[in-house]
Order: C-alpha cells, then sequence, then structure tokens
C-alpha cells in the first residue's frame, strides 16, 4: 500500500493504550475522540460549577460554542466568550484549558477536526447529541 494512501484520521475512544499504540504506528495520523473529551469536560462541571439548571445550560452552551468554532480565526474570541461565561468558575477554566484544550484540542474542536476528511465520524460511540 502507497504511504499517502493511508487514511489520516483514526476515530477512537479513549483507550490511553490504543491511542499510544497509533502514535507508535501511525505518527503522522491524527485521532478523534470528541464524545469521551465532551462527557469529562461534562462531568467536571458538574463537580465544579453545580447541577443548578440555568447555571449549566449557560456553562454548557459557552463550552458547546468553543467545541463548534468552525475556523481558526475565530477560535481565541470563543475561547475569550467561554472564559467570560465561566469567570465564576476558574477552577473549571483551569480544567478545560490546560487538560483539554492545550493538550488535545486538535482532536475535538471543530476548527481543527474539519482540516481533515473524517465524514462526520469524531467519535467511535454512535449516540450523537442532537
Amino acid at each position: 500500500m502507497r504511504r499517502d494512501a493511508i487514511s489520516q484520521v483514526i476515530v477512537i475512544d479513549r483507550d490511553s493504550t490504543l491511542m499510544n499504540v497509533v502514535k507508535i504506528v501511525f505518527p503522522e495520523v491524527t485521532n478523534l475522540c470528541r464524545f469521551y473529551i465532551d462527557k469529562n469536560v461534562k462531568a467536571k462541571c458538574k463537580t465544579l460549577v453545580g447541577k443548578k439548571k440555568n447555571t449549566w445550560n449557560y456553562v454548557m452552551e459557552a463550552w458547546e460554542s468553543l467545541v463548534d468554532c468552525p475556523i481558526e480565526i475565530e477560535y481565541d474570541e470563543c475561547l475569550a466568550k467561554f472564559e467570560i461565561a465561566c469567570l465564576p468558575w476558574p477552577m473549571f477554566v483551569d480544567y478545560v484549558k490546560q487538560i483539554r484544550l492545550i493538550l488535545h484540542r486538535e482532536k475535538f474542536v471543530k476548527a481543527w477536526m474539519n482540516k481533515m476528511i473524517h465524514l462526520g465520524n469524531t467519535t467511535t460511540n454512535r449516540y450523537k447529541n442532537c
């Protein structure tokens, strides 16, 4: 098989062993794992922000706007809006930025994911939040 015929994207769940193997065997390939990153952010939000419905919806709308940011040029603006929405919860903002965005944004933020052909597949989980 020609090297350029190999897919540029592998969709996997957040299995760290599998992710490490993919890095070794296919170092030039990006793996996408939007579902589990989103799930972890929501769990952290419940812990740090709370479960009050209006607050939860407000913060999650800011998160979804950030994740669905369509182009890199708009990313900093979307991030600033997210940070403003989450001002009362700096630990949540730090978690999102340090653990998710800095390390993995190209795996789940639309601005980077859309640079690759993934045919709408961003997770191994078939459930989609519509």
